[in-house]
């Protein structure tokens, strides 16, 4: 009876999500630029070599317990994966960081697991609940293939990121990111490896669940940006390998701006307020500030737009939808009571408000929630965004083909969205 047993635990543990807690990271380096983790960042933090298959690990991430928030994670892109987001069915917790004398060295449901016991050093999903903050994936499901896309659905990969600003400008610029390395990769026949960092800058102020929403406020901390940092090595042509970052401001409308990987460093630096020097690659990877103006120019060609135009997903019944949605509200000026930033209709039963929170949103009637265009009781007019960004005087606030009301602006992304329709 010993053997069988003994082959079905390693089995069962074989095809469970698994992590493990380090004291360094050798066992994972292979997912930082020449086998060196970022330097400068919290030095107690728990280190976590991240795994979905026994002996397969899936990216690295760096954890601050003090924040209960991941500082980054580290991955390598696979342009044989797709772009499709998922959705979690399960989170996992990582028993190690609140209980390091465990000896289970794997990522738990955290269906299974003691709350208690976990939320000592670790967010768990109850924090978020009404929050107003999504669990922003540093490593987005989004960018693994299959058999990692799992490990990514993990609180230690996650960060309270603003909805709007999470389902709106930083989507965006994954999903461009997505495309420029997939294209990129394809001009260079693959001879490349890209190495991606992501992370947080941990904010002073704010940390959920809010004040009154919980009988156990305050616990995670809300980052005031999220980063990313990209290195992309050709692998016999030194000549086109280069580096870039960019960061935002987690709030709607948030700001994101391209930069070099050493603009990055030192802004980090800045924002982390650390006396230590900040370096995200080790010799910043090939940073070139003329290779970002390239940069710079494909990610405006890719990112100008209010949606991926290659992306053909949704059914004919979903295309006719979004027309008759167009067609029923033209021309159609709505109440601030009624209509979200992303363009949904609220519930009759839950209009814009409040709701125990620290800004204007509703559920909207397609099951989901959003915030509300209400800003501070100004009615935006045709030229005018969600974010006081005007727009182009020839493309006033409309639908033009989309569900949402937008226009173009004149500053980075070069659009944004409206309350009005003036089309």
């Amino acid at each position: 009876m010993f053997v069988p047993a003994l082959f079905i635990s390693i089995l069962l543990r074989a095809f469970s999500a698994q992590a493990k807690v380090v004291t360094s990271f050798d066992e994972c380096k292979g997912f930082f630029y020449k086998d060196t983790e970022p330097g400068g960042m919290a030095q107690n933090a728990k280190k976590i070599c991240q795994m979905l298959e026994f002996d397969s690990y899936s990216y690295a991430t760096l954890y601050s317990v003090h924040h209960r928030i991941p500082l980054y994670s580290a991955y390598v892109f696979d342009p044989d994966c797709s772009s499709t987001a998922g959705r979690a069915e399960n989170w996992h917790v990582e028993p190690q960081i609140s209980q390091p004398e465990s000896q289970t060295d794997h990522m738990i449901y955290e269906r299974d697991s003691d709350e208690n016991m976990i939320k000592r050093y670790q967010a768990v999903s109850s924090d978020y609940t009404n929050s107003g903050y999504d669990r922003g994936l540093l490593n987005p499901n989004s960018f693994p293939c299959e058999e990692s896309h799992n490990a990514t659905f993990t609180l230690t990969n996650v960060a309270p990121m603003d909805a709007g600003f999470d389902r709106h400008n930083w989507k965006n610029w994954e999903s461009t990111l997505w495309s420029f390395l997939q294209r990129k990769l394809d001009t260079d026949g693959g001879s490349a490896v890209v190495y991606i960092v992501s992370g947080t800058v941990p904010g002073d102020h704010v940390q959920i669940p809010l004040r009154g929403t919980s009988e156990d406020p305050e616990r995670v901390t809300v980052p005031s940006h999220f980063w990313t940092a990209v290195c992309y090595k050709h692998h016999l042509n030194d000549t086109k390998s280069f580096s870039f970052g960019y960061v935002g401001e987690n709030q709607l409308g948030g700001g994101i701006r391209l930069m070099t990987v050493s603009e990055l460093d030192d802004q980090l630096r800045e924002l982390l307020k650390t006396p230590q020097a900040v370096r995200i690659f080790v010799d910043d990877c090939f940073d070139d500030s003329k290779k970002l103006k390239e940069i710079q120019g494909v990610f405006d060609q890719l990112i100008n737009l209010p949606a991926n135009q290659g992306d053909q997903s949704g059914t004919d019944e979903q295309s006719m939808s979004r027309v008759l949605k167009k067609a029923t509200r033209s021309r159609e000026y709505v109440t601030n009571s009624y209509l979200t930033v992303g363009g949904s209709r609220c519930k009759q039963d839950h209009l814009c408000g409040r709701h125990g929170s620290g800004y204007n949103w509703c559920n909207t009637v397609d099951g989901k929630w959003d915030k509300c265009c209400d800003r501070n009781g100004i009615f935006t007019d045709c030229y005018l965004t969600v974010s006081r960004e005007y727009c182009d005087l020839q493309h006033p606030c409309g639908y033009y083909g989309y569900s949402y009301l937008w226009c173009r602006t004149k500053a980075a992304p070069y659009w944004d969205y409206c309350c009005k329709n003036c089309e």
